[in-house]
Parts: structure tokens; sequence; C-alpha cells
């Protein structure tokens, strides 16, 4: 379309050449003498071929790149598709919001194609806003669509990547493995292309603590394995990347320095990772996460050696271990960096923790890499480094840089360093500085002491013994002087916390060559040595003269003493199993373990029997108990072979094993700091192998139902989730036990409600995030989801069964002696309908996936109360003197009670009181019949839910195979089940509600009626079958399907 100035040029310059063509033909301008073929080879004939040429060069002098765009711009947006694209973004905006996910998602990747050609498309606030929402989507699909087109648009323009951060962060959360997996390709292409990139610490954070998490998909893993390789580990890694390097300038007009210029790149690149590194221990505040993955990339994740990729990880780790010592060095240029341009600010001190916590990394992964930069390091043991909140950090994280590097020190090494103040340091460190570098120093020297090329009597000895000796003089003046310290002075605690702490340390990590524990202990040995003189290492003096006096602390008063002197005692049962033998015997763990300890002291416990094993597993498996007895000369070929070095690794877990049951008791204690070190410590017993699974899974379904406390709940979900995949059977078994565990433990743990009634729940509320909905699940759905048990329907319905199993009849609720028995009347009541309500929220809310699964509860809840339902009416019926025969044909004078306002009040209740009708009988058919008509509603609830009609109930049959049209199921009604029903017996009397007891006499037998008229069989005509069809439910042989479909069931 041409516009109006253009439009007028063209008519001018036509009638021009009009009219220069007329007065050189001499044409008159006579109407009709007009040539148009003469005037278009005229207006032709103005652009020749050679003057066309001469233009276009003439325009190529004058015109850019720029000015080529621009004109092609011009010409596209003239064009009709370009003038109603407004309306067709429209459009495909109007799409991502459409009902059906596939539409969702073609129309993401529509705009993504947009996108890539025009990134300006995204700063449109309708385009961000519908692509925002997708991000919390309910269709995985969409959600990784919408992922990939931000990541995308990113990625062209990096300098918009932080916008975009917490966004793409909160997804590598997602619960779909194609989002994680693009989001961790995402942030690897930005890290590739933008080293530099702001958000780097948190996102490697993130992708370190998905790659930790024991729950995660073996896929993501390993691609984030992969992304922190190519990222940190890969001596190639700065080819990859183009726009971080840009900045170095180099010249290229000598083709010789080609080889250098690569290795200065490789530096730089280097350089950048390793800040990253550091900036991910400072977000993380620990250095854990990070150390277990170098440990992984450089010697393997445990992988195995059985499938493809073995060849392609060895090249992998090689490559690693050799770009490790450019990595540690670069970590050290920035350590100098930092201190030439320091500012002594007191937040400086936070930077040289991670600088210095990073290091202790590669000292516990690759410790030979750090012996030649110790001389930077031993300085920092001063304790004089300008950062007084930081110190003690700094002076543990150096004291355990030189644990992990001493052994790789050599003899000239060693005495060099021991000629020097590293010893001094080491031991002033434990004088001035608190309980963790306190521990960490002694550790330091313990392992100088400990080298093997140490010599008898040595200086790191000599003062380690001193240190020694003056602590435990200090402990033994202190014993008698107060029974409560707290009462003390402050100096004074403070002192017996550093020599606890201390001692502790020494009793651990020293080894004492010539002592071996017998294989049992004389209790006469553990004595306190008054005499500090005849303290010594050998034949484990020190150990058991210590040991002695931590009793004696254990036996104090006050808490933080008790906690003090049994975390010392654990490192002597660390360093001496058969210790732990006498202190069972003293019962010094079972004091500690029960109720009468307080709880700082448990929770202590349970920390030092988790450390105890940690050292057990990591003592075998590092393969330390071997060499060190490879490196004893007296030992025997017999020994050797006998494996004797790992002879004493059981007895700690065998000896734990014993207090098992207390243990199961301990998920019931109210502290929740104790619930999570106690699930912690259940988690490596069941690694280990020293309790028994089919045991400890009801307690750690019990607590699913810890829904104040997260964390709790979710580590016993990741030990579920485990046992799941090893024994799905076990499981499924153990659920009904689970369920009476759970409701046990919301009943006992947490805290009753202003009616005095405790809060018991099976379900859970959550806000979906980003659309406000509010979504209600039972607190198995994490289970029912993540393990193994929703996959089989064999597998469904044995769970099913066994949640059912519960509102069965049992023999022993049958009381026939009601009148000496009223207690258990009550506490049938009170434990038993609450529970069946609790396990009925679970079978009403469970996220089923196909109409199989409530069918089969519905049909086994109809043969349960066609059989004890109609027992019931018959006892009823037989107890006031109605038709035993048809109990429940219609509506009588009970039922019409119950519709008034004051039932026991009207003539119609006047039968139950005339004397005839023994009460507490009546009372109890009222509970059993609470039973029923709970599961009655749960049969209800189920119906309307799921839209199942009553023909389709009618003709399941539990053995049928699912059908396609059926699986997906989703509910109709998003309503909570209420199941509830009336207390019968008062709280505190034996005495009966009758008004409650005649309304739920009333509500079960119309419950029944109506569970009779929707059950009644259909009758079809019938027509000839073929051979092998299947038949109607009414046509079934009970006999001969009663030990396959038919539930356990009490005989009336």
């Amino acid at each position: 379309f041409l516009s109006p100035q253009a439009e007028r040029a063209r008519e001018f310059w036509i009638a021009t050449w009009v009219k220069e063509l007329t007065l050189s033909k001499n044409i008159s301008n006579d109407v009709g003498t007009f040539d148009l073929r003469l005037v278009r080879s005229h207006v032709i004939a103005q652009w020749p071929y050679s003057r066309l040429q001469e233009h276009r060069n003439s325009l190529s002098k004058y015109l850019s790149t720029d000015g080529y765009q621009r004109i092609m711009t011009c010409l596209v947006a003239s064009t009709e598709l370009s003038q109603n694209f407004p309306r067709l973004l429209g459009v495909l905006l109007r799409l991502v919001g459409d009902g059906m996910a596939s539409i969702r998602k073609l129309s993401l990747k529509a705009i993504l194609q947009v996108v890539n050609v025009d990134p300006a498309l995204m700063a449109q606030p309708s385009v961000r806003k519908e692509v925002s929402r997708c991000f919390h989507d309910e269709a995985i699909s969409v959600r990784e669509a919408a992922v990939s087109l931000v990541g995308d648009y990113v990625l062209q323009t990096p300098n918009l990547a932080t916008a975009f951060h917490a966004t793409l962060l909160e997804r590598i959360l997602d619960r779909g493995v194609s989002v994680r997996k693009r989001i961790v390709k995402i942030f690897r292409d930005i890290l590739l292309t933008n080293p530099a990139y702001a958000g780097r610490a948190t996102a490697c954070h993130a992708m370190l603590q998905r790659a930790a998490d024991r729950k995660e998909d073996d896929g993501v893993r390993d691609l984030i394995h992969e992304t922190f390789h190519i990222l940190w580990f890969n001596s190639k890694a700065f080819t990859m990347g183009t726009s971080a390097l840009e900045l170095l300038e180099l010249s290229n007009s000598t083709p010789g320095r080609k080889a250098s210029q690569d290795g200065t790149k490789a530096e730089l690149y280097c350089l950048e990772a390793s800040k990253q590194m550091v900036e991910v221990v400072k977000v993380s505040g620990s250095p854990e996460i990070l150390t277990s993955l170098v440990k992984g990339l450089l010697f393997g994740f445990n992988e195995g050696d059985k499938d493809k990729k073995v060849a392609e990880r060895k090249r992998r780790q090689e490559d690693a271990r050799n770009q490790c010592s450019s990595l540690v060095s670069s970590v050290i240029e920035l350590l100098l960096a930092f201190e030439e341009n320091r500012e002594q600010n007191e937040d400086d001190g936070k930077e040289l923790v991670a600088l210095l916590s990073t290091l202790s990394v590669f000292s516990e992964a690759y410790p030979e890499l750090l012996v030649p930069h110790i001389d930077t390091l031993v300085p920092y043991l001063k304790g004089d480094n300008s950062a007084k909140k930081y110190e003690p950090s700094i002076v543990s994280t150096v004291s355990i840089v030189v644990s992990h590097v001493s052994s790789h020190f050599s003899r000239a090494e060693l005495n060099r360093l021991m000629a020097g103040e590293l010893s001094t340091d080491l031991v002033n460190i434990a004088y001035k500085f608190p309980d963790r570098a306190v521990s960490a120093a002694v550790e330091a020297l313990c392992a100088l002491t400990n080298h093997p090329e140490a010599s008898q009597g040595s200086i790191q000895e000599k003062k380690l013994l001193k240190l020694s000796i003056q602590f435990y003089s200090y402990l033994l003046k202190t014993k008698d002087t107060c029974a409560d310290l707290m009462k003390a002075k402050k100096s004074v605690r403070d002192n017996v916390r550093r020599a606890l702490s201390a001692l502790g340390s020494v009793c651990r990590f020293y080894e004492c060559d010539d002592a071996i524990d017998r294989q049992n202990l004389d209790f006469n040995n553990f004595g306190i040595i008054s005499d500090v003189s005849k303290l010594e290492f050998a034949k484990n003096s020190l150990s058991n003269a210590c040991f002695a006096i931590f009793m004696e602390y254990l036996q104090k008063e006050d808490e933080a003493t008790k906690v003090l002197a049994l975390r010392a005692m654990n490192g002597i049962f660390i360093s001496r199993p058969r210790v732990v033998l006498a202190a069972e015997q003293m019962g010094i763990i079972s004091a500690t373990l029960s109720d009468d300890a307080s709880a700082g002291v448990q929770l202590e416990s349970l920390k030092c029997w988790r450390d105890i094993l940690l050292a057990e597993e990591k003592r075998i498996e590092s393969g330390a108990a071997k060499a060190k007895m490879a490196a004893k000369k007296n030992i025997t070929v017999s020994k050797k072979i006998s494996g004797d070095q790992d002879g004493d690794a059981c007895i700690s877990g065998s000896v734990l094993t014993n207090h098992a049951t207390r243990l199961y008791e301990m998920t019931l204690i109210s502290d929740d700091k104790i619930r999570y070190h106690l699930v912690d410590l259940i988690g490596h017993l069941l690694r280990q192998g020293l309790i028994n699974p089919m045991e400890t899974v009801p307690y750690l379904l019990a607590l699913q139902g810890d829904v104040k406390c997260p964390q709790t709940r979710s580590l016993a979900l990741k030990l579920l989730v485990s046992e799941g995949e090893k024994r799905p059977d076990m499981l499924r078994q153990r659920i009904a036990a689970g369920i009476k565990a759970a409701f046990n433990f919301q009943r006992n743990v947490y805290p009753r409600d202003e009616n005095g009634m405790p809060r018991v729940t099976a379900l859970i509320q959550n806000r979906i995030e980003g659309t406000g909905k509010i979504v209600t699940q039972t607190l198995f759905d994490s289970v029912w989801v993540e393990s193994s048990l929703c996959n089989k329907k064999a597998q469904r319905q044995g769970l099913y069964k066994q949640i059912i199993g519960l509102f069965e009849k049992e023999v022993s609720s049958d009381i026939t002696n009601l009148d000496t028995k009223t207690c258990d009347l009550k506490r049938h009541e009170v434990d038993k309908l609450p529970l069946l309500l609790f396990a009925s929220q679970i079978l009403a809310h469970l996220p089923y996936n196909s109409l199989s699964d409530p069918l089969f509860i519905i049909y086994h809840s109809s043969c349960i109360c066609a059989l004890d339902g109609n027992e019931i009416l018959v006892r009823f019926a037989a107890l006031l003197g109605n038709d035993i025969c048809d109990p429940n044909v219609e509506e009588d004078e009970l039922e019409q009670a119950a519709k008034l306002k004051d039932p026991k009040e009207s003539k119609q209740a006047a039968i139950l009181f005339n004397g005839n009708i023994d009460s507490q009988k009546f009372g109890h058919l009222c509970v059993e019949a609470s039973m029923m008509i709970i599961l009655l509603k749960l049969k209800n609830f189920l119906r309307n839910s799921y839209g199942i009609s009553e023909t389709r109930i009618s003709e399941y049959l539990p053995s049928e195979k699912d059908k396609l049209f059926e699986k997906g199921v989703s509910k109709l009604d998003e309503s909570l089940f209420d199941g509830s029903v009336e207390s019968i017996f008062e709280d505190s009397k034996s005495d009966i509600d009758w008004d409650a007891a005649i309304r739920t006499y009333a509500t079960f037998r119309v419950l029944m009626r109506e569970g009779s008229a929707d059950d009644a069989p259909i009758h079809v005509q019938q027509s000839p079958t073929k051979r092998g069809s299947k038949r109607k439910r009414d046509e079934i042989d009970i006999e001969q399907t009663e030990d396959i479909i038919s539930p356990k069931v009490s005989p009336p």
C-alpha cells in the first residue's frame, strides 16, 4: 500500500511523461487520440538496463546492511500477514488457555517459533502473563513447553536471564521429570555462555540438592552430574561458551599464539568455575553436598560397571582428576587475591570461610593436591584473621584440611611443619575456641601424632598428652564442686565444656596401637586416676580414666552437662566398640533413651548412635581397618584371612538392635527434633540391615501423620519409598497396622482442640501455587504416588482390602456378658469408631487412577454391610421384640422418634424404658451400627463423587479387567467426606446418651434400606450366550467364587 505522498508523486510523473510524449509526437489533445501502449513504452524506456545497473551501483555506495534491513522491514510490515499479526497473536494467547492440554502445548510451541525470530515479543505483558500462568499448569507437557519457551528466550537475551531466574528455579522441584531435565539444561546453557551469571550460586545449589535427593529420578540425577562435569571438570569447557570470554582481548595477528590463547582461556574459565564453587558453598552454608559431588565425579557414584556407559564414565573421571589440580590452584589464587584486596570488614569472614571450605572439599576428595599449598593455609590457625564472628569456623575448617592432608605428608614435610608452630597453634585453639573448633584442632593434632613417619615421643605426641592431662586435671578438680553446674560461674561451665569436648576428641581420634580390648572388659579398668602423672596413652590408660570421669559428669543434674558428657563418651564408643557392651551392662544406654531422661539427653543419644553407625560403616567401606591391619608387622596370616580387623564392627549395631522397641516408642514423643533424628537413625539401621522392616514400616507410616513437622514426614516418606521398591508386598501388608499407628500418633502427639478432643484427621488441604485452588489429600497420598503400590492392580486391591478389613467384625468384639464389661464397651467406642472414621477418610480421598478402584471398595463395603449389617438388624429386632425374619422392611416407631426434637421423651421411644430392654446391650448395638454407618456413608460418597451408576455397581466383578475408558478417572465433586457419627456413651459415665442412640439407630436403618434397594439385582431377559461368555453377577455361583472375590467377613 502506497502512502499519499507516493501516490501523488506517481500521478505527477505519469502526467509529465504523457505531456513529453504528446509534444514529441505532435499529437493533438482531442479526446480519443491517447495511445496507452505508446505511453507505457515511453515509461519503460525511462529505465534502460544500463541506467538501472548504474543506479543500483550508486545506491550500494550509500546503503548499509542496516539500511537494507530497514527497507525489508518496511516492505514486510506492509503485508497482510504483518498487519493481522496482533489478531493472530490474540488467537494463540486464547488457545494457551484452552481446556485441552495438547492444544495449550502446541500454542506455546507456536509462540516459541515467533520468539526465536523476534525475542521482543516476550516483552508484551499479555504474553508474559499467559506464559507465567502456564508454569503452574496441571499438565506436565504444558509446563515443559512454557519452560522451553522462557529458556530459549533468556538464552537469546542473556541480560534478561535474571528476570526469569526465580521462575525457572522453582520449576526444578516440579513433579514432572521432563520439566526438571529441561530446567537443568537451561541453566547449563546459561552458565556455559555466561559463567559470571548472577544467579549461578542458587541455580547450582538447587541442582546439587536435587542430585543428592534419594527420590530423584536417575535420568535427572545423571544429567545433573553430567552438567557439573561439563561446567567444572571439563578441560575443554571454555570452547563450549562464547559470550563470557569474548571480553578477553587477544591479538590474532600472530598465528603461533593460538595455543597460548587457548591456555589463557582455559585458565580464565577454570577461575570462573572456582568462583562458582565458592559461591555454592557460601549459599549452602556447608560443603557436604559439594563434597559428595566431587567425590562422585572423581571416583564414581557407585553406578556399577555393567551398563554401556562405563567407558564414558571412566573417561570423565580421568578428565575430572586432571582438572582438579587447576581448580585447587584457582581457589588458592582466589584466596590470595582476597587477602590482597581485603578491606578488613567483619563480613569478609564469610567470604574467607567459603574459600577455605571449598579447599576442604578437595582435601577430603583429593588430599594430595593440597600438600603443596599447606603453607598458605597454616597461618590461618593463628586465630587472628580480623573476623571475630567467623574465627571459630576459619580455624576449624583449616584444622579439618590439615587432618585430611596430614597422611600424605612425607617425613621431611612432617618434620618441617612440626619444627614450626603448627602443633602449638592447634593446642592454642583447644584453649581458646568453642567446642567445634576444639574438636577439629584435636583431630588434626591426633592425625599428626598418628602419622606413620612420626617417631615415638614426637613433639606432637608430647603436646597432645600434655593437653589431655591438663583438661583431665581440671575435670577431676571440678567434678565434686557442684551437682548442678548451671549454678556455677560461667567461666567454670565454659572450661568444663571445653575439657569434655577436647578429651572426647582425643579418645576418639588417637590410635593406641599397643592396646586391644579383650572380649570381656573388666569394669574395674574404668576407674578415675587421681595421680595424673600416671596417665599415658599406652594400654588405654587415659581412655579408661576419661570414661570413668565422663560417667561422673553424666550424673550431674543439669541437662547441658549431661549432653556434653554423653557426647564425649561417644568418642570412646566409636574408637573402642567393645566399651559399648560395658555401657550396656552398666545401664547407660537404657538410661539415656528412657522417658526419665530429659529431651536434650534423648536427642543427643540419638545423634551419638547415628555417628557410631556412620563411623563403623565408613571404617569398613573405606578399607581403613584392613589397611591398618596390613600395616602391623606382628599380625598372623590367619587373622588377615579371617578378617579380624572388622570383628568389632557389628557390636554397636547389635546393642542398638536390642533397644529397637524403645526406638519405636519414641515416635510418639512430642518433641519434633527428637522425632526427626529418630527417623534419621532408623533410616541408617534399615540401610545396614539392623532392624526388621516388617516391624518398622507401620511406624514410618504413622509419621506420615506428622503434618506439623514436614521434614520428619518427608524423611519417613523417603524410607517408605525405599522399602516399597525393595519389598512392595510388605508395604501393602502393613498398611492396616500403619493406619492404626498414624491414628494413635495424631491422638497422642498433637494437642487437643478447644473442646478437649484430639485433633485426629487423615486429610491435608494444600493450596496450589499460582491458581489458589485448594486440593484435599490424605496423609498417605505421597506414599501411594511415589511408591510402586499404584502400579499394579493386584497390589492396589490388596491394599484396599487391608483397609476395609478394619470394618469387619472381630470375634473378640462380640461381648456376651455386658453386665461386667462396661469399661470394654467404652474403650471400644472411643478407640474403634474414630479409627474407622480415620480409615474411611483415607479411602474416600485416595488419588485413584482407575474407576475400578472405587468400585472395588464399594463392592467390598456392600459385602460387609450385607453380612454384618443385616446381623445387627436382626439383633436389634430380637432385642426390641420386632420381626426378625424381615427386620427392616419399613420405618418403625424409633425412627419416627428420631425425627423429633427430644427423641427419648417421645411416646414412640417408651419401649426403651419399660424395663424389658437391656440398655447396655442396646448401646453396644448402636456402637456396632455406627461402624456400619461410616461404611455406608463411604459407599455413597464414592458413588456420587465418581458418578458411578447403579448398573455399573451391580455388574462389577473384582476379577474383571480394567476397562480402557475407565482409566484416568477424576472426581466430579471435590467436597469433603463426612462420616461423623454421634457418641453413644457419655465421656465420663457409662450411661447412654439416648437421643444419640435413637438417632444412630434410625440413621442405620435408613441407610441399610437405601443400600438394599441400590444393591437389588438387575434382572434382564435371558438370551442365548456364547460359550465362555461372562455371566451377570446375580447368576454367579457364590460358592465357586467365595475364595476369590469375597472379603474376609465373619458369619452372621
